[in-house]
């Protein structure tokens, strides 16, 4: 689990993903590729919450590469200060108890089955360890303050801080591994 404190500076964000990239990798790299497409109880395969994943880092990574003054300028400026990693993930589970889902873009799609699963689970490993670095690349760009200054939206949630974006990223992220854990009874 990502140790943390409710400062939670840039540098531990970035320990944090570090930790949380090569967990989400290791933990879907050592299914068995019989377990990894398989959909149980109607519910995404293991394969489709990784995909769901790579779909949710990326415009992350995307929005905070944008100019500040855009971002502003889109977005307006937070009128509070960012809320701890507990709140945010609180925030979340109560949003899912009342029914939200996925939607739209962030929904997993395997069309069909891939002739080599083994390929196919490797390349989304790929996928995900380059959403993870970009995601960290473009984190090292950002100072701490600069990371309550700025808000983006929430599919679910509205409009975040930067801050908070990363937390409910880093908690998103560990929720969907927790989720294939159980489906599977680990």
């Amino acid at each position: 689990m990502i140790a943390h404190n409710d400062t939670f500076s840039q540098t531990a964000l970035i320990a944090s993903f570090e930790q949380v990239n090569q967990e989400v990798a290791s933990y879907f790299l050592s299914l068995p590729l019989d377990s990894f497409l398989k959909s149980p109880s109607g519910k995404w395969s293991p394969a489709e919450n990784l995909l769901h994943l790579i779909k949710s880092v990326q415009p992350v990574t995307l929005a905070m590469k944008l100019p500040r003054w855009l971002l502003g300028l889109l977005f307006g400026k937070p009128q509070s200060a960012s809320r701890r990693f507990d709140q945010i993930k609180d925030t979340y589970q109560r949003t899912l108890a009342n029914g939200a889902k996925a939607s739209g873009r962030y929904i997993p799609t395997v069309h069909e089955l891939p002739s080599s699963p083994e390929r196919y689970r490797n390349s989304l490993v790929l996928k995900w360890n380059t959403a993870g670095e970009n995601l960290l690349a473009i984190l090292c760009d950002w100072r701490d303050e600069n990371l309550d200054a700025y808000l983006l939206p929430h599919p679910l949630l509205g409009k975040l801080t930067i801050r908070e974006m990363l937390f409910f990223t880093l908690y998103h992220d560990l929720h969907h591994v927790n989720n294939v854990r159980k489906l599977f009874g680990q």
